[in-house]
């Protein structure tokens, strides 16, 4: 009976002591796989295998960093392969963004949110202190779902086998510029493709048809564009002039090539031509402030003001587009997909 007690203390003594070694590698392990970093200013967490260069990435350095972990050369896909479509693309954003925080300007921050925030912000230990620093928080979290996101995409479209780019259906087809442009700014991303499914669901149901170049594909492009800056505008701490800049971005590189070349045709210059007349009208309409405090068109009044220039939208050439900003030359193209605005309001269709 002795050896029994003794054999049983031996292994309730090894147990204890498993029990404490297997508990104390896990702590070892989190330490490792963590470590400080100063992020503008401010001492946050982040993974150590984490690419820190995507903290402050131009449009070209991403562009590098997708080729490079997609083992494509030159980050461009050729017509036989996958390309993510954009409601694809949602279903990703929406998974990964669920994962972080969600902060803004007018929006209080949940418990859960906020102890995630003091540990990854180890200068921040108020509530007050965060709220202070939404802009900061909402862009750490955000770079940190950047690179869940491009590893969800690289996987997709390296692994679905079915049926790739959703030809000719605008706005759900993505072009390569504008899938990048998209997956490097998560939050952003996930508005912008919200107004353009709500864009295609108002036109079908308006104009039963998404045919090019009518008055329906005048309203579509108009109101995808107007309500995109509404939806980051009221989503995400940012500012007029960024959400302005994001949706011109994202919707001239629409029009591009795989290759980023500029498409110069008409059904180009008349996206092009409706897209800056709604981003002009939205900017004339929204005023300065922040949160609650700005005012702005409400969804309903861009639905019925695009829907009401799209019907009497005039029928014009190519010609007479490019006239309107500055005649059939470089320079112009250039201003058609770069420029933020324009000096134009009204909607054009080419086909009768």
């Amino acid at each position: 009976m002795n050896f029994t007690l003794r054999k049983s203390h031996l292994l309730l003594l090894f147990a204890l002591n498993f029990i404490a070694c297997d508990t104390e590698i896990p702590e070892q392990s989190v330490r490792m796989e963590a470590e400080i970093f100063e992020f503008k200013g401010e001492k946050v967490v982040v993974p150590t295998n984490f690419p820190k260069g995507l903290f402050s990435q131009s449009a070209e350095d991403f562009d590098l960093y997708y080729a490079k972990m997609s083992g494509s050369k030159t980050g461009r896909i050729s017509g036989d392969e996958k390309v993510i479509d954009g409601n694809e693309l949602s279903n990703i954003l929406e998974a990964n963004l669920k994962n972080y925080p969600k902060v803004n300007y007018d929006q209080d921050i949940s418990e859960n949110d906020l102890n995630r925030i003091f540990k990854d912000f180890p200068g921040i230990t108020t509530k007050e202190q965060a709220l202070s620093k939404v802009e900061l928080i909402f862009e750490y979290y955000n770079t940190l779902c950047k690179k869940d996101v491009v590893d969800d995409v690289i996987y997709f479209e390296q692994n679905d086998k079915g049926n790739g780019r959703v030809a000719g259906i605008s706005p759900s087809s993505l072009t390569v510029p504008e899938r990048n442009h998209l997956i490097s700014n998560p939050a952003y991303a996930e508005r912008y493709r919200a107004a353009a499914n709500y864009a295609d669901s108002l036109t079908l149901n308006a104009y039963y048809s998404e045919d090019d170049d009518r008055k329906g594909n005048a309203f579509k492009h108009s109101v995808w564009n107007a309500l995109a800056i509404r939806y980051i505008l009221k989503g995400v701490p940012t500012n007029e002039n960024q959400a302005i800049d994001f949706v011109q971005d994202g919707t001239s590189k629409h029009e591009m090539d795989d290759n980023g070349n500029q498409i110069k045709n008409r059904k180009a210059a008349m996206d092009l031509h409706n897209n800056m007349s709604a981003r002009q009208w939205m900017e004339i309409n929204t005023k300065w402030g922040i949160g609650f405090l700005r005012k702005m068109p409400d969804e309903q009044e861009i639905i019925n003001t695009m829907m009401s220039r799209a019907n009497s939208s005039g029928r014009h050439e190519m010609v007479d587009i490019l006239n309107w900003h500055g005649g059939d030359n470089d320079n112009t193209w250039n201003n058609l997909y770069n420029n933020m605005y324009s000096p134009n309001e009204h909607l054009v269709h080419i086909e009768p």
